[in-house]
């Protein structure tokens, strides 16, 4: 029997990689008219930022990179057809896979994209985040492997 997802959460850093699984998870949203919920993880500041990334000196750094993040993942939303989509930022100290994998245990979600860069099949090789997730997720996870 095939199993039919009803509730997607697609994650993204916003790398090529992560927005083809924004494409993929919107795609399989799509056929099988299932929730598609877009989530971006900011991780923590760090101090050697681009001068491109560093926020206004008038901006309080939290909102404006959170403010950041929703504008990318609503473009996204537009980008892939999905404009009922939900979009989730979340700021934590933990790994991005951790949180990935807590936003989906958390809720009614029953499938989890993530992409990697990773050029292995073993999860060890996998990236870092997606190999967190996989281990911490008691959902099923869809691994998008980067373009060769």
């Amino acid at each position: 029997m095939v199993r039919t997802y009803t509730s997607i959460l697609v994650a993204t850093d916003f790398s090529d990689i992560g927005n083809d699984a924004v494409i993929q998870a919107a795609g399989l949203a799509e056929l099988m008219q299932a929730k598609l919920t877009l989530l971006h993880v900011i991780e923590h500041f760090p101090e050697d930022m681009a001068e491109d990334q560093i926020p206004p000196e008038n901006r309080d750094p939290k909102h404006f990179f959170m403010q950041q993040s929703q504008h990318e993942l609503d473009s996204l939303r537009q980008q892939v057809g999905q404009p009922q989509a939900q979009i989730e930022v979340v700021m934590t100290d933990h790994s991005a896979g951790h949180e990935i994998a807590a936003y989906a245990n958390q809720r009614d979600v029953d499938l989890i994209v993530v992409g990697t860069h990773g050029n292995q099949g073993v999860l060890d090789r996998l990236g870092s985040t997606a190999s967190v997730v996989m281990h911490d997720a008691r959902k099923d996870v869809l691994i998008i492997r980067a373009k060769q």
